[in-house]
């Protein structure tokens, strides 16, 4: 096994210790069939959809400790599960999942009946773990406007690698769906029209999303401490700065989960999520600044994890709109 490094990193918010990769498993550059180990490996022991909030983030922290395209993976097949029960039904036994619902400037997939079901097309981006996964749930968009979710066997939609140009999250394996007036049956929808964006769990799963990222963040640090075991008085400047940024970004998924676990009907869970993905996600914007002034070009060209992990967890944390979600903080009309 790899990696395991057992320090808590901060006293206010100890960060659970990455778990254990395989023997020989190349993160950098891992074929498909390793990863469905490796996800099996990292996800062992936890329990994942029973589990309430503050359980999850704990475990997703540990998850992107381990690596940050794997946590991409494993929090999308977590959220998967979790989304399934909420709707009250079983997965297909033994599949990878993920969820694959980006809309990303007016893309995504429309849908109309057809003979036997629906008959879907449209273009998708940012299917991650296209040639990993065995199944996704989907959302698609109804003439009239509304969304059905569906359950869909992904491992034989044509997808196309070459659209992703950069070497961040390339283990995630994030590609392009392109469909044309393909066959669904009316047995792959999930719950109810607009059952995706309706449920209650649509915006406390931000908060699992950030919990990776506060867990990649760590991971940032690990490396950092372990390519400078002994800085220079600039350099240790520098990694406190980010210690502290990185206590920031695990107490605010930790407070969220704190506040979804209490159940509270009068609790606004768009809020919550947004108040947490957005202090996360600044904190690591912040904490990334540094660790590339504490490194340098020789850790970030010449260090495999380094320059993996930084531009890895950059790109990822780029879900996060920051200017949308302080617009929508800053609202007076939706002040606590």
């Amino acid at each position: 096994m790899t990696d395991h490094i057992p320090s808590q990193l901060s006293w206010l918010q100890p960060i659970p210790a990455a778990r254990l990769l395989p023997d020989g498993y190349d993160r950098y550059d891992p074929k498909a069939a390793d990863q469905r180990v490796a996800l099996a490996i990292v996800l062992d022991g936890l329990e994942v959809v029973s589990v309430g909030y503050r359980g999850l983030v704990d475990g997703l922290l540990a998850l992107g400790r381990t690596d940050i395209p794997l946590a991409r993976l494993a929090e999308g097949h977590v959220d998967a599960l979790r989304i399934l029960a909420q709707a009250a039904r079983e997965p297909v036994p033994d599949a990878w999942y993920g969820v694959w619902a980006s809309r990303s400037q007016q893309t995504g997939l429309r849908a109309e009946s057809g003979p036997g079901g629906l008959r879907v097309d449209g273009t998708l981006r940012f299917a991650s773990g296209a040639g990993v996964l065995d199944r996704a749930l989907i959302p698609v968009w109804l003439p009239d406007g509304r969304h059905l979710l569906l359950d869909l066997d992904v491992t034989d939609l044509p997808v196309d690698p070459t659209v992703w140009r950069t070497g961040a999250m390339q283990a995630s394996r994030t590609y392009e769906l392109t469909v044309a007036d393909i066959e669904v049956g009316k047995e792959s929808v999930v719950g109810e029209p607009d059952f995706y964006l309706g449920r209650p769990g649509f915006f406390p799963g931000g908060v699992g999303v950030a919990a990776c990222w506060a867990g990649g963040a760590a991971r940032v640090l690990d490396l950092m401490r372990a390519r400078h075991p002994h800085p220079s008085p600039v350099q240790q400047l520098r990694l406190g700065r980010m210690r502290a940024e990185l206590v920031a970004a695990v107490a605010a998924v930790r407070s969220a989960a704190d506040v979804l676990d209490r159940q509270d009907p009068s609790t606004d869970l768009q809020q919550v999520a947004t108040e947490a993905r957005a202090v996360t996600a600044e904190a690591i914007r912040r904490m990334l600044a540094e660790a590339r002034l504490v490194t340098g070009p020789v850790g970030l060209a010449l260090d495999d994890g380094i320059s993996h992990a930084v531009p890895d967890l950059e790109l990822y944390v780029l879900q996060q709109n920051s200017d949308g979600d302080a617009a929508f903080l800053g609202d007076p009309e939706r002040q606590p």
